[in-house]
């Protein structure tokens, strides 16, 4: 899984709907119109069965103005498209109006693979009933259709999405998109009835800064051959039938903010895998069962990430985060993340990080939100913390370099503790009688974490015009006796050389975390940035590698 995705959106502008709100339902087709919109798409398909290898395209989806699937020649070509053995998902917005059992028949008939069919269906109540609705959607989830639902968060209309909420399977997502037309923000109360309904609706209210640079690998392709990074971007100077169809273009954007789900929610950022998987755009979530994150470049974004503000008083928990982070530290994790672990948090998800800093320098960096995670992975993998967030403790551990922390309870005590299971990976060598022969010949200071006495990490530490070089960390070792380069692996953080006993890592750590909570790391997910986070990201069945592509990267 994992690749490139592509969406389309032709000349099609009508629909089977007639909302007061839309303009499409005002402008009937003719005949010609709706015949160049089928030449466009079928134009489009047979450029697309012909590049996707190529372009490593793995997923489309056809958002378009107006209703599609009601004409059988975007159903056709999507079953078409889906039979192609390099393409993972294919999908459409739909009003879902058409008759489910008939609109199935006819997609496997053309060729159609229902196991990779995504539908977007959106609910529209002058339309139809909340009744009518879910019974359809309950007939797409019997044939095994991947799906979601959803609807505009319209005030008045508040009472009916509760209403459709109780009637959808629980396992099926219920989306709201904010209302452009309201001409005012929600109130608290209005916000909290959305959140109900959907865990993620707080996404929609904090503006994404635009980022093209988190834009490699999707592409927005107009009936017309028109090509955008997104459906809000520039239009870019080249058509989609003249490229050279052996890559993507360069993204190309020209906003401020990227204003709706289509624009933020198809970047490369993690938390959009984290929420929806390898093709967020079909929102769809993935509900992983605990999430390991890397702190430095992945919660905290490099100096020079635009970053987020948050609107008036909304979202007192993230608002009250950031506030905590900004007087710790000039950079911050931008809102639009916090919110997603908020959520996550709320699911009963559990949060962990994987860093390779010691865990107090963690929980200080993080400190703003630090309460949503219940421990992680340290100090490259020598340290690794469960917390118990619940009151209960875990099963004892067992070895000589584990140990049972027993502080507090679960409404934490005086010093704001929380019950731990620890667990430590120590370097028992004479580190610094052997290290201390090259400190003038390498320029370095040693700092030393220690847990009763007993090292488990050792950062050789240079001022920070002169990082290390693999060649001098490499000659370095080298050096070092025998028992030393046996018990011990280094790693290079800039101008740090790290070294941690050579049991310990951040793979290995997450799948002990993973144990001792009875979880598979196949039902994980993991996201980082840097070589240290490579173990972890093969690990997990569910993960965002480095620059925040999918594990496949590294191969299994």
């Amino acid at each position: 899984m994992g690749g490139h995705m592509m969406l389309y959106r032709g000349s099609l502008k009508s629909c089977n709907y007639h909302c007061s709100y839309c303009p499409f339902s005002k402008h009937p087709m003719s005949e010609r119109e709706l015949e160049r919109d089928k030449e466009q798409w079928l134009s489009f398909q047979a450029d697309l069965e012909k590049c996707a290898a190529a372009l490593q395209v793995r997923a489309l989806m056809v958002a378009p103005y107006g209703e599609a699937l009601i004409h059988s020649w975007y159903l056709e070509g999507l079953a078409h498209i889906s039979s192609l053995s390099e393409i993972d998902a294919v999908g459409a917005q739909t009003n879902l109006s058409f008759n489910v059992q008939e609109f199935l028949a006819c997609f496997g008939k053309a060729g159609g693979i229902t196991d990779k069919l995504r539908i977007w269906a959106t609910f529209h109540p002058e339309m139809t009933t909340a009744s009518e609705f879910a019974r359809k959607c309950r007939e797409l989830k019997q044939a095994g259709v991947i799906f979601c639902a959803g609807a505009v968060g319209v005030p008045e209309n508040a009472a009916l999405l509760r209403e459709l909420r109780k009637e959808l399977p629980q396992d099926i997502y219920l989306w709201i998109n904010k209302m452009d037309g309201l001409k005012r923000h929600y109130t608290p109360e209005e916000e909290k009835v959305f959140s109900d309904i959907d865990p993620y609706f707080f996404r929609e209210l904090i503006p994404v800064p635009a980022d093209s640079a988190k834009c490699e690998g999707r592409v927005f392709v107009e009936g017309n051959g028109a090509v955008h990074t997104c459906n809000i971007s520039r239009k870019m100077e080249i058509i989609w039938k003249e490229w050279e169809k052996t890559s993507f273009p360069a993204p190309l954007c020209g906003r401020k903010q990227c204003s709706c789900f289509l624009a933020y929610g198809g970047r490369e950022d993690f938390i959009n895998k984290m929420l929806f998987g390898d093709y967020p755009l079909f929102r769809i979530p993935r509900h992983p069962k605990a999430v390991f994150l890397d702190i430095e470049g992945t919660l905290f974004p490099e100096k020079g990430t635009p970053q987020t503000v948050l609107p008036d008083e909304r979202q007192a928990a993230v608002l009250q985060a950031k506030a905590v982070t900004d007087r710790e530290h000039k950079e911050e994790c931008p809102a639009y993340i916090l919110t997603g672990l908020e959520a996550l948090y709320r699911e009963k998800t559990r949060l962990f990080f994987a860093t390779t800093l010691p865990y107090k320098e963690a929980v200080k960096r993080c400190h703003g939100f630090r309460r949503l995670f219940g421990g992680g992975v340290f100090a490259g993998g020598a340290h690794l913390v469960l917390e118990d967030q619940t009151g209960e403790n875990s099963e004892d551990n067992s070895g000589e370099n584990s140990k049972e922390n027993l502080r507090g309870n679960s409404k934490g005590n005086s010093r704001g503790e929380r019950k731990k299971r620890e667990n430590f990976s120590f370097l028992d060598g004479q580190w610094t009688e052997w290290l201390a022969p090259f400190k003038g010949k390498y320029s370095f200071r040693i700092l030393t974490c220690r847990e009763k006495g007993r090292p488990y990490k050792i950062t050789l530490f240079r001022s920070a015009h002169r990082p290390w070089e693999e060649r001098e960390a490499e000659e370095l070792f080298a050096a070092l006796p025998d028992a030393g380069r046996k018990e011990a692996r280094y790693f290079i953080e800039g101008n740090c050389l790290e070294i941690v006993s050579a049991k310990a890592d951040k793979a290995q750590g997450v799948k002990t975390l993973c144990k001792w909570i009875g979880i598979s790391p196949k039902d994980a997910f993991a996201a980082g940035d840097s070589r240290e986070d490579e173990g972890m990201i093969r690990l997990c069945g569910q993960s965002a590698a480095p620059g925040f592509a999918v594990a496949e990267r590294y191969g299994d």
